[in-house]
């Protein structure tokens, strides 16, 4: 093969070599690589996600080898969607309603925290409408957002709030200092249901919840907001709590990923997340909130495209991605060898024309050996010499065979013969005349 054909042929196939292994290790890192590591932003130590997530990644060093996650903790959540945002961890835990949820790929859903209305035994309150211009309890630490969400949409006013501790709601509403109490919290054990309770307590009687009928419009007003419902007898108890199920909205808990991320491991946390629910639920309680996303496209926080394919089974094994890399590596070869092929053929041409100028010449020169005079004879001579020069720097570069080589050696040896023997005659006959001319003297 001849150096040019040879440098594009090593320089295309190191194209797609290099090519080929960063598709490979950015799509499906598994096949090259035993271990994924990730970086993952879990929001403020002691917090339950963070306490779910270090027992995830715990579990996950020790049974799952593929995957590797470094928790990286922040001061809470909104530090822990910049980080995502800016590049500097490839995971985060984020609110629904933080711009990162947007501009990421949502994973798993980690925790639902909703808005519950508690009523007083005696109350006559039917609708939430009917709370505008009355005494509102608030617990300590209710989401601002969801607050902010609840209050716009129903025109209540701030005056209207009196922040306290949720354990402080049964005294408020037996004094009627305030109408209904305002908490929020996991759709599930934690400060909800402790409100209802310390309510109880100090009434001796069933409080109630109110149900938020509205909760579609606020979530169609708030769309990082999640329309929700607290089922009937969620929180136990006899008789059970709720009595019916109640409509609320809530704000989600999400593990977001960059958008980035290869579907395949994506699709490979995800199912890790649920394989290992059930034993992080019996050393967590709050694990128990844990769910995979919506599968809906129309989502508005787009979910990973690598969780949508495994959680509706089209998720590519390891075989269909080794195929598909196959026939990558086969569709790229068919673009370039025939582009390869088409330089080479270029070449080839321009050196078979080089070779067909110096035919000619020589048959040119073939002619001139025959009836030349002596200088133009020298001066073919020489141009011969430069031929052979030509030939020998061609045959070392590899661009001519030996034996087209050895062929145009055999002319130039024949066509120099033709040459002496031209200059023999010429000689000859410079000197035969002079004899005749002396005898003709004499």
């Amino acid at each position: 093969m001849r150096p040019f054909p040879k440098i594009v042929a090593v320089v295309s196939t190191l194209f797609v070599g290099v090519a080929a292994g960063a598709y490979t290790l950015t799509h499906y890192p598994s096949l090259i690589s035993a271990r994924y590591t990730l970086t993952l932003a879990t929001g403020p130590v002691g917090s339950d996600g963070q306490k779910v997530l270090a027992a995830f990644i715990r579990d996950l060093s020790t049974e799952h080898p593929l995957i590797r996650l470094v928790p990286v903790p922040a001061a809470n959540l909104s530090e822990s969607g910049k980080a995502l945002t800016e590049g500097r961890v490839d995971l985060a835990v984020v609110r629904s309603d933080d711009e990162a949820a947007a501009n990421g790929r949502t994973i798993f859903v980690l925790r639902q925290d909703g808005v519950a209305l508690l009523l007083p035994p005696d109350s006559k309150i039917e609708k939430v409408s009917e709370l505008a211009g009355k005494k509102l309890a608030v617990a300590t630490g209710f989401d601002p957002g969801l607050l902010k969400a609840f209050t716009e949409f129903y025109d209540l006013r701030d005056v209207d709030l009196n922040v306290m501790p949720a354990a402080d709601f049964g005294p408020a509403l037996k004094a009627r200092r305030v109408v209904a109490a305002l908490a929020s919290g996991p759709l599930g054990p934690g400060p909800i249901p402790d409100a209802f309770a310390g309510i109880r307590k100090s009434f001796k009687a069933r409080p109630s919840y109110l149900d938020i009928a509205e909760a579609g419009a606020i979530v169609a007003r708030s769309p990082a907001y999640q329309l929700v419902e607290i089922k009937q007898g969620t929180y136990g108890g006899t008789p059970t709590e709720p009595e019916e199920t109640i409509q609320t909205f809530a704000v989600r808990t999400l593990l977001v990923s960059r958008a980035s991320l290869p579907d395949r491991v994506a699709g490979e946390i995800t199912r890790l997340l649920l394989t290992t629910k059930a034993k992080l639920v019996a050393i967590l309680p709050a694990a128990g909130q844990m769910q995979a996303p919506e599968t809906e496209r129309s989502s508005l926080l787009p979910v990973h495209p690598g969780t949508l394919a495994y959680l509706n089974g089209e998720q590519e094994s390891l075989l269909d991605q080794t195929v598909n890399l196959y026939w990558l590596a086969v569709m790229v070869f068919a673009i370039i060898a025939p582009f390869v092929g088409w330089i080479a053929a270029r070449r080839r041409l321009r050196r078979s024309r080089a070779e067909r100028v110096k035919l000619h010449r020589m048959v040119e020169l073939v002619r001139l050996a025959k009836v030349g005079s002596a200088a133009q004879l020298a001066a073919a001579d020489a141009e011969l010499e430069e031929i052979t020069n030509w030939l020998f720097e061609r045959l070392a570069a590899g661009e001519i065979e030996r034996d087209q080589f050895q062929f145009f050696e055999r002319m130039i040896a024949g066509l120099r013969e033709t040459i002496e023997n031209r200059l023999g005659e010429l000689a000859a006959l410079e000197v035969s005349p002079r004899p005749m001319l002396k005898q003709g003297l004499a």
